[in-house]
Protein backbone atom coordinates (compact mmCIF):
# COMPACT_ATOMS: atom_id res chain seq x y z
CA UNK A 1 0.00 0.00 0.00
CA UNK A 2 2.89 2.76 0.63
CA UNK A 3 4.02 1.47 -2.75
CA UNK A 4 1.10 2.92 -4.56
CA UNK A 5 0.82 6.44 -2.50
CA UNK A 6 4.64 7.00 -3.24
CA UNK A 7 4.46 5.81 -7.17
CA UNK A 8 0.98 8.61 -7.09
CA UNK A 9 3.02 11.79 -5.73
CA UNK A 10 6.03 11.19 -7.94
CA UNK A 11 2.76 11.28 -11.11
CA UNK A 12 1.72 14.36 -9.63
CA UNK A 13 4.82 15.96 -8.93
CA UNK A 14 6.10 15.07 -13.15
CA UNK A 15 3.56 17.77 -13.58
CA UNK A 16 4.08 20.07 -11.32
CA UNK A 17 7.55 19.88 -13.15
CA UNK A 18 6.12 20.38 -16.40
CA UNK A 19 3.63 23.57 -14.92
CA UNK A 20 6.92 24.93 -14.30
CA UNK A 21 9.16 24.27 -17.10
CA UNK A 22 5.91 25.96 -19.14
CA UNK A 23 6.01 29.09 -16.63
CA UNK A 24 9.85 29.45 -16.73
CA UNK A 25 9.25 29.70 -20.91
CA UNK A 26 7.21 31.98 -20.53
CA UNK A 27 9.01 33.98 -18.34
CA UNK A 28 12.33 33.81 -20.93
CA UNK A 29 9.70 34.52 -23.76
CA UNK A 30 8.27 37.96 -22.03
CA UNK A 31 11.93 38.89 -21.07
CA UNK A 32 13.13 38.83 -24.62
CA UNK A 33 10.13 40.36 -26.06
CA UNK A 34 10.33 43.45 -23.80
CA UNK A 35 14.14 43.62 -24.62
CA UNK A 36 13.64 43.27 -28.59
CA UNK A 37 10.63 45.59 -28.69
CA UNK A 38 12.29 48.68 -29.29
CA UNK A 39 14.26 46.91 -32.22
CA UNK A 40 11.12 44.71 -33.68
CA UNK A 41 9.27 48.74 -33.27
CA UNK A 42 11.73 50.42 -35.23
CA UNK A 43 12.30 47.32 -38.11
CA UNK A 44 7.98 48.07 -38.65
CA UNK A 45 8.33 51.94 -38.45
CA UNK A 46 11.01 51.79 -40.98
CA UNK A 47 8.74 49.68 -43.19
CA UNK A 48 5.92 51.90 -42.76
CA UNK A 49 7.77 54.94 -43.79
CA UNK A 50 9.77 53.66 -46.83
CA UNK A 51 5.98 52.77 -47.97
CA UNK A 52 4.35 55.67 -47.50
CA UNK A 53 7.03 57.90 -48.87
CA UNK A 54 6.36 55.68 -52.24
CA UNK A 55 2.92 56.38 -52.67
CA UNK A 56 -0.63 55.98 -51.18
CA UNK A 57 -3.97 55.04 -51.87
CA UNK A 58 -3.43 50.68 -52.80
CA UNK A 59 0.65 51.16 -52.71
CA UNK A 60 3.15 52.78 -54.82
CA UNK A 61 6.14 53.11 -54.49
CA UNK A 62 8.66 54.47 -57.38
CA UNK A 63 12.48 52.81 -57.18
CA UNK A 64 13.69 57.16 -57.53
CA UNK A 65 11.78 59.70 -55.37
CA UNK A 66 14.31 62.38 -55.47
CA UNK A 67 12.55 65.40 -54.04
CA UNK A 68 9.28 63.63 -53.76
CA UNK A 69 8.57 62.75 -50.55
CA UNK A 70 5.38 61.86 -50.60
CA UNK A 71 2.80 61.14 -52.95
CA UNK A 72 -0.62 59.49 -52.81
CA UNK A 73 -4.38 58.90 -54.86
CA UNK A 74 -7.60 58.89 -53.68
CA UNK A 75 -10.61 58.39 -55.97
CA UNK A 76 -14.16 59.82 -55.23
CA UNK A 77 -17.12 60.40 -57.84
CA UNK A 78 -14.84 59.33 -61.17
CA UNK A 79 -12.41 61.78 -59.91
CA UNK A 80 -8.92 61.49 -58.87
CA UNK A 81 -6.95 63.52 -56.50
CA UNK A 82 -3.86 62.68 -56.13
CA UNK A 83 -1.42 64.36 -53.65
CA UNK A 84 2.03 65.34 -53.77
CA UNK A 85 4.69 66.61 -51.36
CA UNK A 86 8.28 67.53 -52.15
CA UNK A 87 11.79 69.01 -50.52
CA UNK A 88 12.34 71.52 -52.63
CA UNK A 89 9.86 74.17 -55.55
CA UNK A 90 9.44 71.63 -58.48
CA UNK A 91 6.85 71.25 -61.98
CA UNK A 92 4.93 68.01 -61.35
CA UNK A 93 3.68 66.12 -63.45
CA UNK A 94 1.13 62.87 -63.13
CA UNK A 95 0.53 60.62 -66.18
CA UNK A 96 -1.28 57.01 -66.14
CA UNK A 97 -5.24 56.58 -65.73
CA UNK A 98 -5.45 60.40 -64.49
CA UNK A 99 -2.99 63.06 -65.91
CA UNK A 100 -1.95 66.60 -64.99
CA UNK A 101 0.67 69.12 -63.81
CA UNK A 102 1.35 71.59 -61.71
CA UNK A 103 4.26 74.14 -59.96
CA UNK A 104 4.70 72.43 -56.48
CA UNK A 105 6.12 73.90 -53.55
CA UNK A 106 6.04 71.81 -50.36
CA UNK A 107 2.80 70.27 -51.35
CA UNK A 108 0.25 70.40 -54.20
CA UNK A 109 -2.85 68.29 -55.91
CA UNK A 110 -3.48 67.69 -58.98
CA UNK A 111 -7.42 66.17 -59.82
CA UNK A 112 -8.87 64.68 -63.06
CA UNK A 113 -10.84 62.10 -64.33
CA UNK A 114 -9.81 58.29 -63.79
CA UNK A 115 -11.45 54.77 -63.36
CA UNK A 116 -12.31 53.60 -60.15
CA UNK A 117 -8.96 51.81 -59.65
CA UNK A 118 -5.77 52.53 -61.23
CA UNK A 119 -2.00 53.72 -61.13
CA UNK A 120 -0.11 56.50 -62.10
CA UNK A 121 3.58 58.23 -61.95
CA UNK A 122 4.45 60.83 -60.09
CA UNK A 123 7.37 62.91 -61.60
CA UNK A 124 8.74 65.92 -60.46
CA UNK A 125 11.06 68.89 -62.64
CA UNK A 126 13.69 68.86 -59.90
CA UNK A 127 14.26 64.37 -60.15
CA UNK A 128 12.33 61.91 -58.94
CA UNK A 129 9.27 59.77 -59.46
CA UNK A 130 6.90 57.54 -57.65
CA UNK A 131 4.31 55.46 -58.50
CA UNK A 132 0.61 55.50 -56.67
CA UNK A 133 -2.63 53.74 -57.05
CA UNK A 134 -5.95 53.80 -55.76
Amino acid sequence: MKKWRLLAREKGQGLVEYALIIVLVAIVVIVALTALGPIIENVFNEIGETLSAGGGGGGGGGSSPGVITGASAVYSLGQVTVSVQVSTATNVSVSGDVSGSTMCNGSCTITGPAPSSGSATVSAGAGGSVAVSW
